[in-house]
């Protein structure tokens, strides 16, 4: 609508005129409507997928997308045999009611409704079903009736009328058998299982359509077998013999009769029917004879036994068997023929009674009767023999074909005593069988190009003839136009011409024929189609197409046909037509028949032309094709509006610019084509400030802008205004509209100011790194670059503890800070715009460092070494230590302490002054090294601390004397030892140090006197120094220690050495065990031992320990022994844990008033526990 607004003031002639242009916006308020509510359409069911169907179209009042229609099938399509825009069935559904919808694009879309019913004719499509296509199987006793029912077959077929209609043929049966309905299988003879146990019936099943269709089945027949047949004899009589006094048991000979029956029913039991059963016996399987009892001759002869056969059935044999037995002896002479094997030749076919030979038998005994007997080899009785002269002739018609061998047994008997001989008879062939075809008439199909020479048959015929009579030659009989030649050795039919498709088929007549005299032959018929070759392709009646429509043309259209021809018939020359390239987005489609439809959207601002590559290609099975180019043009329609390139256009505009700047371009760009496509500008509404090229599409400015201005004036220095642009198409023109956003740009005219010139903050000298001080703030009301503010700290940084954000101000402790290096800092700060020509602005910022407990107290020296005496006295100064803390106040008030030591409690530390004093007596032997840790802690909080080593040596003090072992020492020698022998080594021990604890030994009283022995002073060693003889039995020495030190401290200690003698006291046994329990107390009485003089009990006998042992160690005085009890008791405390657990202690016994020495050794084992 366009309205015109009049404005008038009274009284004066002036006025001023606006026009204001409403557009109505469609809505989706109408629903599709089509142009039936029902469509009804028929189609066969062989037409090919893609054939039109039909077209269904419906109206929608709205416009635009509101009116763009889209067309569905919603319900109906089951099957899936249709689509808008594949095979059909008659037999699945007969009528398919679709049920269609069409829904335009609103946003809220409406629909509509129709139904197209689609009824299929009926094609004959489908083959007759037996309702068992894989074949029937019958069983039927073979004695059955003539007439009895075998099977009633019956088959489906899902066409309609004659094509539905089924008819059925028993392809064996002669005369043929055909029926239209379910066919009834029944035998017409009755059958004998024995005869052939097996038939297999061909069925065929044929509808009545054009070209009729047809299915087979077989139908397999097995004859039940019954007991019908009774047990046959063949040979009937026989003739053995055997030695008399042949014993118990002997082989006489063995019967046989046949059944041809099955099973049980042909299963023959022997037995003997008449004759003798005492002497003979028969097997009831096997048929075997043998004798009960040993055979005199003398008391008979011969015997005649009768078999009968009997089968599981209880069928006997209709006639017996004649077993005739003769008994032997050395003089008996049987009849022997003149030759032990005739042989006789016989032509086929010879009169009945034709002579064929003659046989001979002769015997010693002159007065016998010879009589001949075919007995086996003949038993359908070909032959008769005659019984008097031996003369064999026919007796029936002879066929080679049937056997063209007998072998005959023939018997002759002389009185009771027989001879056989062997006749070999060989038929001779006669040219009486015609060559034979399988079958009378044959068909062949055969393909229209093939070139002379291919083979197309094989023709196979079969004489049973012998030799040339059996020979077959083939020959053509009939041979239209001379088109084919067959091999007259392998019947193999060939073409020599060319063969016409539009004969459709050639009788070709074939002749076989041996080469016997008379000549004898038969000949089939063979039928040969022939079948069209794919040759031509498809052609189509132009070279190219070309085609214009209207980019609006609703889709499924039909707009245009293509039309092919194909010169070959059949399927080779239907033809099928397809789009290959070209049809880019699917935009086209092809119906089987050639005809082109719209297949989805044309859009000719897409796409304005198609070259479609359309194939025809014929059904073939190698199919031949031919391509065109199809071209297809679109007509423009006035469809797109103008389109903007952005929605929403932002445009920067300095101030202080001149009137008539530009200010920034819009544009638009419409796809259609000539007027359609032309695009104007304008403004939504008028604007004082700025103008627009209606053409050009350009904004430029009516006046000089200040911003500062405009946003003391409006509150913002933007302007925001509605472009439209509109096409000159017709009937009505299309429009689109877009945003112009157009900002003031600013000038750097304003430096940064700082909220204050002043910062101050504190911060712990322990502050981590990245610790945040203190954020500074400065504001530039320039906009943009020129408003954005950078800071930087320019002076007093010099150590780089601090980093400040260059964007946000925040100032950041980057380094470590130390309040006894620099208790505070000054920053100077700037803030910088990011203006063409910057301007800049600073401020100060204060930074007072905390104090904090982050010194820990430092000792000079990380170790201390003092040395004392052993001597000292309690509460005297041992040393003093010292440590130094870079802390204040509390931070670096010290308190010492010892914190880790081995001192027990042997020194104390004053905690302020760091004085180290003895607090226990020193002793050098129990400990001679202290290691101390001494801690200084500060008052801090938390509280800071280090440690320091202190390494206190005690030095040596003579303060103990050489201390021996305890006990006594005894020692065994031999008498007259030489001089300067080694006795033993007595060693002493002294704890103290160096030269307090140097020993030197000395023997200081021997008894008797006469210093037998000497001693080494360093080591302790006791040498032999004079002769030892048994004047004295035993010397006790006393041994010193004396140390080195200044005040010279001394030991002793005593020994005895015990001369060794013969014929001493006796033990009352050589070797003692005990068992001593561990950590018993020093004294515990442990063994006692005894020994008594050989001179009498008057005698004093003394008891001594000369040497402890342990694997081969020796060991100190562990055990003491009363001097006259012989009680050996405990000198130390035992430990079965420090690895002892056998102790070996000798023991001496001395009879102290002999005059020679005479003593006696004992061996004394301890066991601990």
């Amino acid at each position: 609508y366009g309205i015109t607004d009049l404005e008038l003031v009274s009284g004066l002639s002036r006025s001023s005129v606006a026009s204001l242009v409403i557009f109505v916006n469609d809505i989706n308020d109408h629903p599709p409507v089509f142009g039936q509510s029902v469509y009804q359409v028929n189609i066969s069911e062989e037409v090919p997928p893609g054939s039109y169907v039909r077209g269904l179209s419906a109206t929608d009042r709205d416009s635009g997308l509101n009116a763009n229609l889209k067309y569905s099938i919603v319900s109906g399509n089951e099957l899936g045999w249709f689509c808008i825009s594949d095979g059909l069935d008659r037999e699945t559904a007969l009528q398919v009611v679709l049920n269609i919808s069409a829904r335009d694009q609103g946003v809220q879309p409406k629909f509509s409704y129709a139904q197209l019913v689609v009824t299929i004719l009926d094609v004959n499509d489908q083959r007759p079903l037996f309702s068992q296509p894989d074949g029937y199987q019958v069983s039927l006793a073979e004695n059955s009736p003539s007439g009895t029912e075998l099977l009633v077959l019956s088959a489906t077929d899902g066409d309609l009328g004659d094509n539905g209609t089924v008819r059925f043929s028993l392809q064996e049966a002669e005369p043929s058998v055909t029926a239209v309905g379910p066919l009834v299988l029944s035998t017409i003879s009755q059958l004998d299982r024995e005869e052939q146990d097996h038939y297999s019936l061909q069925v065929l099943a044929t509808d009545l359509g054009s070209p009729p269709l047809s299915s087979v089945t077989r139908v397999n027949v097995s004859l039940l077998d019954v007991n019908d047949n009774s047990p046959v004899f063949y040979p009937v009589q026989y003739f053995p013999h055997i030695q008399e006094n042949e014993p118990a048991g002997s082989y006489v000979t063995t019967i046989s009769a046949s059944d041809p029956d099955l099973g049980p029913n042909g299963t023959i039991k022997y037995s003997i029917s008449a004759g003798d059963n005492s002497r003979f016996q028969i097997h009831g399987q096997t048929g075997v004879i043998t004798t009960k009892i040993a055979l005199d001759r003398e008391e008979k002869t011969a015997y005649q036994l009768q078999i009968i056969a009997t089968d599981g059935g209880n069928l006997q044999s209709q006639n017996q068997a004649i077993v005739t037995i003769t008994v032997l002896d050395t003089q008996d002479n049987p009849p022997v023929f003149n030759q032990g094997i005739y042989s006789f030749v016989v032509f086929e076919n010879v009169a009945l009674g034709y002579h064929v030979g003659t046989v001979f038998a002769s015997t010693m005994d002159l007065n016998t009767n010879i009589t001949y007997l075919i007995t086996t080899g003949d038993q359908r009785g070909m032959f008769a023999i005659n019984k008097v002269t031996g003369q064999i002739t026919t007796a029936s018609i002879i066929d080679r074909e049937e056997q063209a061998f007998y072998q005959l047994k023939v018997v002759a008997s002389g009185g009771a005593i027989t001879g056989d001989t062997t006749v070999n008879i060989t038929v001779k062939d006669l040219n009486d069988n015609s060559p034979h075809f399988l079958h009378a008439v044959e068909s062949v199909n055969v393909v229209e190009n093939w070139k002379a020479g291919h083979t197309i048959f094989q023709a196979k015929a079969v004489d049973p003839d012998e030799d040339v009579n059996g020979m077959v030659i083939y020959s053509l009989k009939q041979n239209p136009k001379g088109l084919f030649t067959i091999n007259e050795q392998n019947g193999a039919i060939s073409l020599i011409g060319t063969l016409d498709i539009n004969a459709g088929s050639y009788q070709v007549e074939i002749l076989a024929s041996d080469m016997g005299v008379p000549q004898r032959s038969s000949s089939f018929i063979l039928t040969v189609s022939v079948r069209d070759v794919n040759d031509n392709p498809p052609i189509f009646d132009q070279l190219s197409y070309e085609v214009t429509i209207s980019e609006s043309e609703p889709v499924n259209s039909r707009f245009f046909k293509v039309q092919a021809s194909d010169k070959d018939s059949g399927a080779n020359g239907e033809i099928a037509y397809s789009i290959i390239e070209g049809n880019s987005g699917d935009a086209f489609g092809i119906f089987p028949d050639g005809q082109l439809y719209i297949k989805s959207e044309l859009d000719r601002e897409l796409q304005e032309r198609y070259i479609l590559l359309v194939v025809a290609s014929d059904r073939a099975v190698e199919p031949l094709s031919a391509t065109v180019n199809v071209t297809i043009i679109l007509e423009d329609v006035n469809d797109n509006r103008p389109l903007f390139n952005s929605t929403n256009y932002v445009f920067y505009f300095e101030e202080e610019q001149n009137g008539g700047s530009s200010v920034g371009k819009i544009s638009a760009v419409d796809k259609d084509f000539g007027q359609n496509g032309e695009v104007r500008y304008s403004f939504e509404n008028m604007q004082p400030d700025f103008e627009l090229n209606t053409i050009t599409g350009e904004i430029t400015s009516t006046h000089q802008f200040d911003r500062e201005t405009l946003m003391r004036q409006r509150g913002k220095a933007v302007f925001s205004l509605t472009v439209i642009a509109t096409d000159q198409g017709l009937p009505k023109p299309l429009k689109d509209q877009a945003t112009v956003q157009i900002y003031m740009k600013d000038i750097n005219d304003n430096a940064p100011k700082f909220l204050k010139d002043l910062y101050q903050a504190t911060i712990s000298e322990l502050a981590a790194n990245l610790t945040q001080v203190l954020r500074v703030s400065a504001s530039d009301v320039d906009e943009g670059s020129n408003g954005l503010i950078h800071y930087s700290v320019i002076k007093g940084n010099e150590e780089n503890q601090f980093t400040i954000d260059s964007g946000t101000g925040q100032v950041t402790l980057i380094g470590k800070l130390d309040h006894e290096a620099t208790a505070s800092y000054s920053l100077i700060i700037q803030a910088v715009d990011s203006g063409t020509v910057p301007l800049s602005s600073t401020c100060t910022l204060s930074i007072e460092v905390l104090d904090e407990n982050d010194n820990s107290p430092s000792f000079p020296k990380s170790t201390l070494l003092v040395d004392v005496l052993e001597n000292m006295r309690l509460g005297e100064l041992v040393s003093s230590v010292t440590a130094t803390d870079s802390d204040s106040g509390d931070n670096a008030d010290l308190h010492y302490s010892i914190t880790g030591t081995n001192n027990h409690g042997t020194f104390s530390i004053s905690p302020n002054t760091g004085s180290i004093f003895l607090a226990k007596k020193l002793d050098f032997e129990t400990q001679s090294l202290y290691k101390l840790n001494i801690t200084a802690k500060d008052q801090g909080r938390p509280p800071r601390s280090s440690t320091m080593s202190v390494v206190i040596h005690v030095r040596d003090f003579n303060d103990n004397p050489p201390n021996f072992p305890p006990g006594d020492v005894f020692k065994s020698i031999v008498e007259n030892i030489p001089v300067g022998s080694s006795v033993i080594s007595v060693t002493a021990h002294d704890p103290d140090a160096d030269i307090n604890g140097q020993l030197t030994y000395a023997i200081i009283q021997q008894m008797p006197r006469g210093n037998h022995f000497s001693i080494d002073e360093i080591r302790g060693t006791i040498f032999t120094n004079a002769e030892i003889d048994r004047e004295f039995l035993i010397y006790n020495l006393i041994v010193s220690a004396t140390d080195h030190g200044p005040e010279r401290r001394k030991s002793t200690t005593e020994m005895t050495v015990i001369l060794q003698g013969l014929d001493g006291p006796v033990f009352t046994q050589p070797k003692y065990i005990t068992i001593l329990k561990e950590g018993e107390p020093i004294g515990t009485n442990v063994i006692s031992i005894e020994a008594a003089s050989p001179r009498g009990s008057e005698v004093l006998v003394e008891y001594y320990i000369v040497s402890v042992r342990c694997e081969d160690k020796s060991f100190g005085r562990l055990f003491t022994i009363g001097r006259h009890t012989g009680v050996i008791q405990t000198a130390a405390i035992l430990d079965r844990e420090q690895g002892v657990r056998l102790y070996l202690v000798n023991v001496y016994a001395i009879e102290k008033s002999a005059f020679l020495p005479r003593t006696q050794r004992a061996e004394v084992k301890y066991f601990i526990q």
